[in-house]
């Protein structure tokens, strides 16, 4: 539960700023390609926007926390112990 929203919460933030700067910039009425129109009404055109950067963020935010695993998590091997150290100067 931790990770996910670790993972979530940072992607919908993004995708909410990525959203507000698009479309001050852009008109959703006026976004086509190759001459027909996309979206139809602005709140669809918000609402895909919005889901497909918060996907991309998502995307992002998990690379983040797969580097910053340590190098146990990710190969499986238990930890190290600690190299012991003989103690030849100690006598009786």
């Amino acid at each position: 539960m931790r990770k996910s929203i670790l993972l979530l919460w940072p992607s919908f933030l993004i995708a909410l700023l990525a959203s507000v700067a698009f479309f001050s910039v852009f008109d959703p009425h006026e976004l086509s390609r190759h001459g027909v129109v996309l979206f139809n009404d602005a709140v669809t055109a918000y609402s895909c926007f919005m889901l497909i950067a918060w996907g991309f963020g998502a995307l992002n935010s998990a690379i983040v926390l797969f580097l910053i695993k340590s190098r146990q998590d990710i190969n499986g091997f238990p930890p190290l112990d600690p190299p012991q150290i003989a103690d030849d100067d100690a006598g009786p």
